[in-house]
């Protein structure tokens, strides 16, 4: 297990323990970047996609976490589902070629 899918689960197990790094860490390693901050809202982005994280005292509320959970297993899932894909035309094409 890395120790990204490490701190996922431990996020996923106690989402009221987080801290901003630790969030900020996960975002980075999914692609997101630190777009800007404004105030204590740190907001980052990825693509089309654009996720606010209001931060106080290093600390980010658990609502937040969860979010940031279901973003990572979305992209996972969106991710998987484009490899299954890929495989499967990989495999048809060259199941086509075969059959020339």
């Amino acid at each position: 297990m890395s120790k990204r899918e490490k701190l996922l689960e431990r996020l996923k197990n106690n989402p009221n323990n987080a801290t901003f790094s630790e969030i900020r860490r996960l975002l980075k390693q999914e692609g997101f970047t630190l777009d800007r901050i404004t105030g204590s809202h740190d907001v980052f982005t990825r693509n089309e996609t654009t996720f606010v994280i209001p931060v106080h005292n290093n600390r980010v509320k658990m609502i937040y976490v969860k979010r940031v959970i279901e973003l990572i297993e979305q992209t996972k899932d969106e991710i998987d589902e484009k490899m299954k894909l890929t495989k499967r035309s990989n495999y048809e094409l060259s199941y086509c070629d075969l059959s020339l």
